[in-house]
């Protein structure tokens, strides 16, 4: 069996894999995640989440290089505030999937991310960690203002598995439907998902597929669990998420991302004597 180069860069989902179930960022985690970027490893935060709720995670890390937001719709380099790469769903296209969504399933609400923004309605803000402070509407579309990263979808009266099923009837090939462990589905730009963000940076970067390791916990992870033969899915993941990966690791409340990332470190540092 031929021998794995050291890896070269960390993709690493947030909410159930950086985090612990309480949303905080333990300080082991963070330490490993900084001892391998020291080192040399790219550590890309990957997630669901868009950037202006994903600012308490930014700040307890102080990981200042690339992270990939909306699950894979946005690259960013925070350290200087450069776009990468963004793919996006026009206002007319956003709006028309909203207005489709809700004949479909007149009583589930909606929220909308923009480039740095987010417009919702009464009840989303109690479902995200972080909440927002502001972009609250009776009419989501009322908060549209600008190009849109991904349409969100909640109903209080739909379990989500049956929620994803709903919304990916209404949407077909138009859009991507996924969800991330939260009580609301995720409709991103077609052919979006985490696996082609982190694809086209490694890429970016001259990085092959076998120096990337991916961690992840959820169904949004699925795609980039699958497309590295370096992935680990947490022992707290979901079912699909752990099939997909080729390892599974210890739980998020256990710092097991924290222990695989320090044995990725150490054979780094090996390769590198």
């Amino acid at each position: 069996m031929t021998e794995l180069p050291p890896i070269r860069m960390i993709a690493t989902d947030i909410d159930g894999t950086m985090l612990r179930s309480d949303g905080t960022l333990s300080p082991r985690v963070r330490d490993s995640l900084l001892a391998a970027r020291d080192t040399g490893i790219e550590v890309v935060p990957t997630t669901g989440r868009p950037y202006m709720v994903s600012t308490d995670v930014i700040e307890a890390s102080t990981l200042s290089g690339y992270w990939i937001f909306a699950n894979g719709a946005v690259t960013w380099h925070l350290g200087d505030d450069r776009l990468v790469r963004g793919h996006w769903i026009e206002q007319e296209v956003a709006k028309q999937l909203v207005l489709e969504l809700r004949s479909a399933l007149p009583d589930a609400g909606f929220a909308i991310e923009m480039e740095r923004e987010v417009s919702f309605e009464p009840g989303f803000a109690e479902l995200v960690p972080n909440r927002p402070t502001s972009g609250e509407h009776l009419d989501v579309l009322d908060g549209l203002t600008s190009r849109v990263q991904k349409v969100l979808v909640f109903h209080p009266g739909v379990t989500v598995d049956k929620l994803f099923e709903l919304v990916g009837r209404v949407v077909g090939d138009h859009a991507v439907p996924s969800y991330s462990g939260l009580s609301f589905i995720e409709v991103a730009p077609t052919l979006v998902t985490k696996a082609s963000a982190v694809e086209d940076l490694a890429a970016d970067l001259g990085i092959a597929r076998n120096e990337v390791a991916t961690f992840g916990d959820n169904h949004n992870d699925v795609s980039m669990l699958a497309w590295t033969p370096r992935s680990h899915a947490m022992a707290n993941a979901s079912r699909d998420a752990k099939d997909a990966a080729a390892t599974v690791i210890g739980a998020n409340d256990d710092d097991g991302l924290a222990v695989a990332v320090d044995a990725l470190t150490a054979q780094r540092r090996a390769a590198h004597r």
